[in-house]
């Protein structure tokens, strides 16, 4: 009976040994599936605001090639224009309209509506936000717009950007939501003001911005693109 009981202590230790072995297989198993989805869903979610910031540029540049009456021009962005007469308020997705003949802030959020786009936002439903350089404003006053001009707004000290468009991200710090202070959405140098002056990182836990730029150049090559191929049609016609 002793040797019995000794047998069966050590089998009913054997059992609980492999359902321990079980758990912890199926724990680690658990914890890895639920890593490896948080890292899928938070891979997608770059991936479409990655997606989103490029569809922005894609639309900035054309609405400068397609602009009748001056060609390679960009839109205020929208943040100050406060008129419901005028259906034009703040956040409303349309561009500024001109105080005087100046952009009452040459940064702001993506006039989404203007660029018939839809609503783009970042990985955390937050609107993109846009700057230009005020040599592109949609004015008159704005001359001459050609490959030549030299652009005051820069991105990490690089010169002749004609707009950046950015994505806030998640709130740091003392950033408070929802708000119309760009420094509750713009870390950093981005966030300053409006001094034409933004930098892409480096990326940290005080700076999660993503930056994406227009150079003059990208600009320029796709206005001039338009420009040749009118001219060859006039010749055409009139040949």
């Amino acid at each position: 009976m002793k040797h019995q009981r000794i047998r069966e202590r050590k089998r009913e230790s054997g059992i609980a040994l492999v359902l321990l072995l079980v758990v912890l297989i199926l724990a680690g198993a658990f914890a890895f599936y639920r890593s490896a989805s948080i890292g899928t869903g938070r891979a997608e979610q770059e991936a479409r605001m990655v997606a989103a910031l490029g569809r922005a540029k894609e639309a900035l540049i054309a609405r400068a090639v397609t602009d009748a009456n001056r060609p390679g021009s960009l839109p205020c962005p929208d943040l100050i224009t406060n008129s419901s007469g005028l259906s034009n308020i703040p956040g409303d997705g349309k561009a500024d309209m001109f105080t005087m003949t100046q952009c009452p802030s040459y940064v702001g959020w993506l006039p989404w509506v203007t660029l018939d786009l839809p609503e783009l936002t970042d990985d955390t439903g937050t609107r993109l936000w846009y700057a230009l350089a005020p040599e592109l404003r949609d004015d008159d006053s704005a001359q001459p717009i050609n490959s030549d001009r030299a652009l005051s707004l820069s991105l990490d000290g690089v010169a002749d950007i004609a707009a950046v468009i950015i994505a806030p991200r998640a709130a740091i710090g003392s950033q408070t939501r929802p708000s119309s202070n760009m420094a509750d959405y713009l870390d950093g140098q981005n966030g300053n003001g409006d001094d034409r002056s933004y930098v892409s990182g480096p990326q940290g836990p005080a700076f999660n911005d993503m930056v994406v730029a227009i150079t003059r150049q990208e600009l320029m090559a796709a206005v001039e693109k338009r420009v040749a191929g009118e001219v060859k049609t006039c010749l055409e016609q009139h040949a």
